[in-house]
């Protein structure tokens, strides 16, 4: 029978596999405080378990193997099956268990706020933006003492995300606000298509928010014509459009300039 030399023996030894693992060698002369005994029958190998250096059980394991394998080299011995060593193993390593530890980490802002300007608004056809009503806005040619009516836009600056462009992309987040009132311009679905209406609120933070994205345009500048567009990020492909008809109410459309007017000059003070 052969036996496999403990941790001590190792540590106090060369490590000369000749020496130790030959199977005409009884080179284990002193045993230690034992836990187990572990014998796989039909085998004829001897596995001692002690208690001492407990977290080195690894290092065990890799002695039984090499030990094993010398000893297979030998004619009278039978084939070791992988359920062989299995079965040492089971033994000679301790259960591990495992705590699954959950945490939460700050999430980064959809939108980050910048700062906010305050623009003049004309679509191309020079229509002035009103505000007819508390929640009603429209779009009509001004002229001598009725140009005070014309409402200013409160633009909200805004941050995105790498992945969501920015001002490299010509494509600025913006909230669109009434300047004198707590009103923003949002995007909201209606029936089968996305509808522009008025809300109160004060947008003038972080947007966290998916829902409120609805308050989020796209300002696509065009640098060499000096217009913009509107375009909504909650519903990419509808832009804020007026009419060509005088006196209709502010919209948004998903074909731009083609049956209504989605450009506008802006003018800043």
């Amino acid at each position: 029978m052969a036996f496999v030399p403990d941790l001590d023996t190792l540590e106090s030894s060369s490590l000369n596999e000749e020496t130790f693992y030959d199977p005409d060698c009884v080179c284990l002369q002193k045993k230690l405080r034992l836990e187990s005994e572990v014998t796989s029958p039909g085998v004829g190998i001897q596995v001692t378990v002690t208690k001492e250096h407990p977290a080195r059980n690894f290092r065990r394991a890799a002695i039984l193997v090499v030990a094993m394998t010398k000893l297979l080299k030998q004619p009278t011995h039978k084939d070791f099956a992988d359920s062989d060593l299995a079965g040492f193993l089971d033994d000679i390593f301790e259960p591990v268990s495992f705590q699954r530890v959950e945490s939460s980490y700050a999430k980064a802002p959809v939108y980050r706020y910048t700062r906010s300007q305050s623009f003049d608004i004309l679509d191309i056809d020079q229509k002035c933006f009103v505000l007819e009503s508390p929640t009603q806005l429209v779009a009509l040619h001004l002229q001598g003492p009725d140009a005070g009516r014309k409402v200013k836009l409160n633009i909200a600056l805004y941050r995105p995300r790498a992945s969501q462009g920015g001002p490299g992309t010509g494509r600025m987040p913006v909230a669109l606000g009434i300047k004198g009132f707590q009103l923003y311009m949002s995007c909201v679905m209606s029936g089968a298509e996305p509808v522009l209406q008025l809300e109160e609120a004060d947008i003038r933070r972080d947007i966290e928010s998916v829902e409120l994205t609805r308050f989020i345009f796209y300002r696509l500048d065009s640098p060499t014509e000096r217009t913009t567009r509107f375009e909504s990020a909650a519903f990419p492909g509808w832009f804020i459009c007026t009419s060509l008809q005088p006196r209709q109410p502010v919209g948004i459309t998903n074909q731009p300039d083609q049956v209504n007017i989605a450009t506008y000059e802006l003018s800043g003070h």
